[in-house]
């Protein structure tokens, strides 16, 4: 019989081991909560899925969770103090804009402020601390080192976004606090998203049946995103981390270390997203596609209309347009085309609205200059893509090309490529320094001779190498069927019954034997987990 001391023990192991990629989690924490949310009725499945999400966010941020519950709770009040405003016919227009507006933006100040206190507060003291010092005042500050709760940066722009969007009356503000609960801490979006509409999730509060047809493609979902990370981004996590921190570096190991991060991380985010779009589904709930082929995109703004789809669109929707739209810019914009003409003056606004998003990208991942960099780096890209889009044209017309003819798509690819991968090299760089050190090093001392020899040394064995590229194939294989409007799923679900469950079966057992996980394995966290 198992004593009291081997029963917290085994409680510590599920505590520590609950995340998106351990066994618990699928293969013991999702099926208890289905059962338990199964066997209850109305309400009782609401209150179920909200002490999942409470225990699997304790499980990964301990007491922060009360950050988590008290800002559902301002968020609540706030969504219906925006809503009695509005419907309160004692007050004129004016006064009700005027009343909501500032009770939205002191909202919003609320929300950012506590994002500010966790994860920022540190980086700007540093930073006046290199001010201070570089003009001669003495100014010294002690580090925090505070712990950001668990998925803030996902939870905060979902309020924000239902805030804004109770304050511009797309959607009335939710009755029970229940259920802004559990929009808020649902666990399978709790960590890397997708960023979720308060629209989105109303079929969390339904409590409907968990149907076969749900869990048989909530799971399939599931093993896929598992493959991408475990078989591929985490077989090539050691020798990302070993390149980037090795003494040795030339322009072949600096190309090689940005090369594998981008293919690490996609397969980590997207591999992430997967499972958390399955866990949703098993439920009945169809959270919003985060990725879709990005890197068959044609440039730069349509890559991130292809990538991390959510935040691109949180951003577009509330800052982009109401920048846009803001009337000092429409102003600012109209004074510059009279004085300088109309072809200059028409970029002013999208430049002036495509940098507050691109800053506010870059800053959204953390508090490091080198996130700050690359949201500036694809501001600037994508201003010139905009800027050279006409001109472009043009110049394919004078050729007699068209956007489809192969050499201006393989032109597309090789272009965004390389803008992929050295907006990511700085992305993972320590510091800015290393950034445009590794940059230097591409364009000034490009060979491979240091890649020969230390291929064998970076952590990763033939085993991994082998698991790892075979993983790319397949996985850049099915992207390119669906690239092609081809359905794969539905492609696999027309084979024979019989066959359909072989082929599972070996998708489950190439996880297993491929996987990077076991005896001398160390656990690898979901790259965007941190942001």
């Amino acid at each position: 019989m198992m004593d009291a001391s081997e029963f917290m023990n085994c409680m510590a192991r599920w505590w520590e081991q609950l995340s998106y990629t351990s066994w618990m989690y699928f293969a013991l924490f999702l099926p208890l909560v289905m059962i338990i949310y199964q066997a209850c009725r109305g309400r009782g499945r609401r209150i179920v899925l909200l002490l999942s999400g409470w225990f699997f966010f304790a499980s990964l941020s301990g007491f922060l969770l009360a950050v988590n519950v008290l800002t559902s709770l301002f968020v609540y009040f706030l969504g219906r103090k925006l809503e009695a405003i509005s419907l309160d016919k004692s007050l004129k227009k004016k006064e009700r804009k005027k009343k909501k507006k500032l009770c939205l933006f002191w909202g919003v100040v609320i929300l950012l402020s506590v994002i500010v206190g966790f994860k920022y507060l540190d980086f700007i003291g540093l930073n006046i601390v290199r001010i201070t010092q570089a003009v001669g005042i003495a100014y010294d500050w002690k580090m925090l080192d505070l712990i950001a709760p668990a998925g803030i940066s996902y939870y905060t722009l979902e309020a924000i976004a239902y805030l804004s969007d109770v304050y511009w009356e797309k959607i009335k503000a939710e009755d029970s606090v229940l259920n802004m609960f559990l929009f808020m801490s649902f666990f399978a979006k709790l960590i890397v998203g997708p960023i979720s509409r308060y629209p989105e999730c109303e079929k969390l509060f339904e409590g409907q049946s968990i149907r076969l047809i749900d869990v048989e493609e909530g799971y399939q979902r599931i093993l896929w995103g598992l493959f991408k990370k475990l078989v591929i981004a985490d077989q090539l996590a050691p020798g990302v981390n070993s390149l980037y921190s090795g003494d040795y570096m030339d322009g072949g190991v600096a190309l090689l270390a940005a090369v594998m991060f981008t293919i690490q991380e996609y397969m980590d985010f997207s591999g992430a997203i997967d499972i958390a779009i399955g866990s949703a589904r098993v439920f009945g709930v169809r959270l919003h596609e985060n990725f879709r082929q990005p890197f068959f995109a044609k440039n730069a703004s349509d890559f991130w209309r292809r990538w991390h789809i959510t935040l691109g669109r949180f951003f577009r929707d509330y800052i982009f347009y109401p920048i846009s739209f803001a009337p000092s810019v429409t102003k600012l914009a109209g004074g510059v085309s009279k004085k300088i003409g109309r072809k200059i003056g028409r970029f002013v606004t999208p430049a002036i609205a495509l940098f507050f998003v691109w800053i506010s990208n870059g800053l959204w991942h953390g508090a490091r200059w080198t996130y700050v960099f690359y949201g500036m780096y694809y501001f600037v890209l994508i201003l010139i893509e905009n800027i050279l889009e006409e001109p472009f044209a043009k110049l394919l017309a004078k050729l007699k090309l068209r956007e489809t003819s192969p050499a201006v798509r393989i032109f597309r690819y090789v272009k965004l490529f390389f803008i992929v991968i050295i907006g990511e090299m700085f992305f993972r760089a320590d510091t800015l320094g290393k950034g445009f050190e590794m940059f230097k090093k591409i364009f000034t001392d490009l060979r491979f001779d240091m890649v020969i020899k230390h291929i064998q040394d970076i952590g990763i064995d033939r085993y991994g190498y082998f698991a790892a590229v075979t993983g790319i194939i397949v996985v850049s294989v099915v992207e390119t069927l669906k690239e092609a409007g081809i359905p794969v799923r539905k492609k696999i679900e027309a084979i024979p019954l019989p066959v359909r469950f072989a082929f599972w079966y070996c998708c489950i057992f190439a996880v297993i034997l491929f996987g990077a996980y076991g005896a001398g394995y160390d656990v690898e966290d979901l790259v965007y987990a941190q942001f």
